[in-house]
């Protein structure tokens, strides 16, 4: 019979286990406190996963976030890290089962744009350029402190609250107009010289898609829950004209929702990012960042459903696993070209028959007057 390994740790400073546990990853430490008694208590520390989530997420270290993560009821920061490490994953398997569709339909169905806090952190070659925080979703009014009657989404006296449940939903980090200036066309000069051939622009598009990384963590501030909406890396990076210089690029995952939110039961995340970059001083400008929610045909998602849709995606199915993470979002993109590819079918088909029909009732009336003649 083989006997349990016992860990001999008893004879090691305290200090220096802990020193040394904080120069491992969140994986890395995890699987530490499931070794032994002595070293679960030092990876549990709360200080080692702060200063985790600080060095992968410097949004974190904002007062706000701060104080949400650490003063929770519901969590703390190696729960946090736990939730906002993987990627939203889409598998179509899975996602097959409507039992699992279900299971979180009501966790929280009343979360309100005040409950919902963000985190958006952007990276360029490994350093983070830009750490953000938005409280809410600034566009609307708090739904639920005042305007519904009996329970009821349909009873909404104020017209702002309409606006927001029935319109298309957005999020902005920010939104900025381009300016002209000197100084900014001087420093966006050395790039728009290297745009000037196609293969350049080809060639930059292809750096840009190696060197930036963008997290959009959704905090409920209410139950702690969290999830990174974002793919971490660009799903796609296109220069923006007319504008001097100027780049948009897409972040983004999927998720499963049920026919009773949208019919075609998948929802896309879709963060948008619009910037200017300059060569001399590896500057970039941001000119905008937000995110919405589109169905497979692209269509924009209301903030009614929208509200829903942010709420399941707290306890979606997530992966750290980044192959398997992209390897979904390419099989979202082949299921939405089928699907597209079958719409047009359809409708080329139907567009036949009404010509046909057209054609049928000519000749019959075109006969009938023969005859009559």
């Amino acid at each position: 019979m083989m006997e349990r390994p016992i860990c001999h740790l008893q004879s090691i400073n305290g200090d220096l286990l802990t020193d040394i546990m904080s120069r491992v990853d969140g994986s890395a430490l995890a699987s530490v406190a499931s070794t032994c008694s002595e070293l679960r208590g030092i990876a549990r520390d709360q200080s080692l996963w702060k200063k985790l989530c600080h060095s992968r997420w410097p949004s974190t270290a904002l007062a706000e976030a701060e104080h949400l993560i650490a003063g929770s009821v519901h969590g703390c920061f190696d729960k946090f890290y736990s939730d906002a490490r993987p990627l939203v994953l889409y598998d179509e398997v899975a996602n097959a089962n409507p039992l699992k569709l279900l299971e979180c339909a009501e966790l929280n169905p009343r979360t309100s744009p005040s409950d919902l806090l963000s985190l958006i952190d952007v990276y360029y070659k490994n350093k983070c350029v830009l750490s953000r925080i938005s409280d809410g979703i600034p566009e609307a009014v708090d739904i639920f402190k005042h305007g519904l009657v009996d329970s009821s989404w349909e009873m909404i006296a104020d017209e702002r609250q309409k606006w927001f449940l029935n319109y298309p939903f957005k999020l902005e980090l920010m939104d900025l107009e381009d300016d002209d200036d000197d100084d900014d066309e001087a420093l966006a000069s050395p790039i728009s010289s290297l745009n000037e051939a196609g293969k350049s622009r080809e060639n930059l598009c292809k750096k840009l898609i190696e060197d930036l990384r963008l997290s959009w963590i959704l905090v409920d501030k209410k139950t702690g829950k969290a999830v990174n909406l974002s793919s971490w890396k660009p799903l796609s990076v296109q220069k923006s004209w007319p504008y001097h210089a100027t780049y948009v690029m897409q972040f983004g995952c999927v998720l499963p929702v049920e026919e009773s939110l949208l019919p075609q039961k998948l929802a896309r995340f879709i963060v948008t990012t619009r910037f200017k970059m300059t060569e001399r001083e590896e500057c970039l400008k941001w000119r905008e960042i937000r995110m919405r929610i589109e169905n497979i045909e692209g269509a924009h998602v209301n903030g009614r459903s929208s509200l829903m849709i942010l709420n399941k995606a707290l306890y979606s199915q997530r992966s750290t696993n980044q192959f398997i993470v992209e390897e979904g979002l390419r099989k979202y993109e082949k299921q939405k070209r089928e699907m597209m590819r079958r719409r047009e079918s359809r409708e080329a088909l139907a567009n036949r028959l009404f010509t046909l029909i057209e054609i049928t009732v000519f000749v019959i009336l075109y006969v009938s007057l023969r005859l009559l003649v």
